[in-house]
């Protein structure tokens, strides 16, 4: 098996958070285990398709959530998710997520030559609870434009969808 920069099995708590302003925010992961603990920064897309993904790999006899803990942030954000690996074992009533690092981006400081990975896995609740908590932050951003789907400023946008001729 791969070596990886942490290793939570089973993790205590995950959950996805999100700091600033629409337009201006920053998201990130939160896993912890014990003492052990992660905060590692991630897309919005990233977010969504996350939480898409772990909704449509939902086994249908779970509907509720696991109740998310109150607490505040585990520390300061890590690095920068590029890839994440799913593999559900609905028998063994586990989901885990591997987190590769994003390297080779201009302006970002120079990546590891291995990229770093974590490996957290999660009870089905957890992964529940983690599903609903990406599509809820998400939800909290700019409203999307009609015609062209991207995000909107408060004083509206040059829509590529009208030949950016008008502000929508």
């Amino acid at each position: 098996m791969a070596d990886y920069e942490l290793d939570l099995e089973p993790v205590d708590q995950i959950t996805v958070g999100v700091e600033g302003e629409p337009g201006q925010r920053t998201f990130y992961l939160e896993a912890s285990k014990g003492a052990q603990s992660c905060t590692l920064v991630m897309e919005k897309a990233q977010v969504v398709e996350l939480g898409t993904h772990l909704l449509a790999a939902m086994p249908d006899q779970l509907s509720e959530p696991a109740p998310a803990p109150a607490r505040g942030p585990l520390g300061s954000p890590g690095w920068r998710v590029g890839t994440i690996q799913i593999s559900l074992d609905e028998p063994g009533g586990a989901c885990t997520l591997v987190m590769e690092e994003l390297s080779g981006v201009e302006g970002e400081p120079e990546a590891e030559p291995d990229p770093r990975r974590v490996r957290l896995v999660v009870s089905l609740g957890q992964m529940r609870g983690l599903a609903d908590r990406c599509l809820f932050v998400v939800e909290g951003g700019r409203p999307l434009c009609p015609l062209c789907q991207l995000p909107m400023d408060p004083s509206g946008h040059v829509c590529p969808a009208r030949n950016g001729h008008h502000r929508t």
